[in-house]
């Protein structure tokens, strides 16, 4: 499952800092620890990632969006977070997390 933005949910960053300017001016400081009204930081969504990962038994396909990507840069590659959460994500790559790195393929 994806990361929530609670009440944020479906509306644009214009509209985000519109209705909620302290929030957007937090979230731009610290997007790895800021959680959104009624939803969930990347950190608390790297919790979540981390128990789904403890119940691999081994290689694994996930296919996921952009945010669960940068969780697992930081679960899998060890990637600070502050970068995780800035890292760009093209839409339809392929990823793959082996031996603490991370790279596109496809």
């Amino acid at each position: 499952m994806e990361l929530s933005f609670g009440q944020w949910e479906g509306l644009t960053w214009a509209e985000i800092k519109a209705r909620d300017p302290a929030g957007a001016v937090a979230r731009r400081a610290d997007k790895w620890g800021f959680v959104p009204p009624g939803g969930e930081s990347y950190a608390l969504l790297a919790e979540r990632v981390n128990g789904c990962l403890a119940g691999l038994g081994g290689d694994a396909l996930i296919v996921a969006h952009g945010r669960v990507a940068r969780a697992l840069m930081v679960l899998l590659a060890g990637a600070p977070p502050k970068i995780a959460a800035a890292a760009p994500i093209p839409q339809g790559v392929a990823m793959i997390f082996e031996k603490g790195t991370c790279r596109e393929i496809g």
